[in-house]
């Protein structure tokens, strides 16, 4: 396991999730707790972010709590549930990416036997995009993003809270008034939304994102990303050309894109360069898929011994 990540949940069988096997649970209890210690920094740490990189901005997350596991459900796998609250993207800076982010863990598991129970832990979204010849897109991280500068990533964001309520702050933003249904609908669309807006590709060539796992990056203080396999009907080529066209809305985001083979990706070694120079989020993809394909590759060779 590479030292940037860890696995906080896989998927338990040989299926992929499926948005109609994913629900929400919403609380106020699954909100970040507040410290007056902790709380008193935010806004001076995000102001000392905001001088440094002016195109940040706030803007209200979904906050991953925790999950759990329905064995009972009609699908083969159960079914899987998200309990969820709300935070901002301030808040994920200022705690996750806090200079005393270890001693927020540590007072977390004091008060709360929960290391992240002060942390943001604004939930991520990432992609595994596989092209029709194989191939996983992976976009260079410009120097204007937030977090994992110059890196390699996977498409990726966040879910977006402001697309059920519109515009309006984390404070006045009650969670149990949102429709769970709404919730995991913009989940699932957040990340193909994503991709779209990041590399240019048309929603038609699109497949229906289906959920690997969720990894914890732990270079932000465990910060957790829900990350999806889709499948795309280009080949590598068209892909790059898409992307070259320039016509994504998040075009500023990346600097370049690459295309590697599907199986030089989940062979790559932790000593690879690029590997090296990858973004946490994107480590976390490729070890949730490993976990999920070697399942795969194992009950094969069982069904034929």
């Amino acid at each position: 396991m590479d030292p940037d990540v860890s696995v906080m949940f896989t998927v338990p069988g040989l299926s992929l999730i499926r948005r109609s096997d994913t629900i929400a649970c919403l609380s106020s209890e699954f909100n970040r707790k507040q410290l007056d210690i902790f709380d008193v920094q935010i806004e001076s740490i995000w102001e000392k972010r905001r001088r440094e990189n002016p195109k940040l901005f706030n803007g209200t997350k979904f906050r991953l709590h925790s999950v759990s596991e329905d064995s009972h459900h009609n699908s083969p796998d159960g079914r899987i549930t998200f309990n969820l609250g709300v935070t901002c993207y301030r808040d994920f800076i200022s705690t996750n990416w806090a200079p005393n982010a270890k001693e927020i863990l540590q007072r977390g598991k004091q008060d709360h036997n929960n290391s992240q129970a002060f942390m943001s832990d604004a939930m991520g979204v990432g992609a595994l995009v596989q092209t029709i010849d194989n191939h996983v897109i992976f976009l260079k991280r410009s120097i204007h993003c937030g977090e994992a500068k110059g890196l390699w990533d996977i498409p990726g964001g966040h879910a977006e809270p402001q697309e059920l309520v519109g515009k309006l702050p984390v404070e006045n933003i009650d969670v149990t008034k949102l429709d769970p249904v709404k919730v995991i609908e913009e989940m699932f669309d957040s990340i193909k939304r994503e991709v779209i807006d990041e590399v240019n590709i048309p929603h038609a060539c699109l497949s229906e994102p289906e959920l690997c796992g969720i990894a914890r990056n732990t270079t932000a203080a465990g910060r957790p990303s829900v990350e999806f396999v889709i499948r795309c009907s280009l080949n590598a080529e068209e892909v790059k050309a898409k992307y070259r066209q320039g016509n994504q809305s998040e075009a500023d985001e990346s600097t370049n894109i690459c295309l590697l083979p599907f199986d030089e990706v989940i062979e790559m070694k932790s000593g690879d360069d690029f590997w090296q120079n990858m973004a946490p989020s994107a480590k976390g993809c490729i070890v949730l898929y490993r976990l999920y394909y070697r399942k795969i590759m194992d009950s094969r060779h069982s069904d034929q011994e």
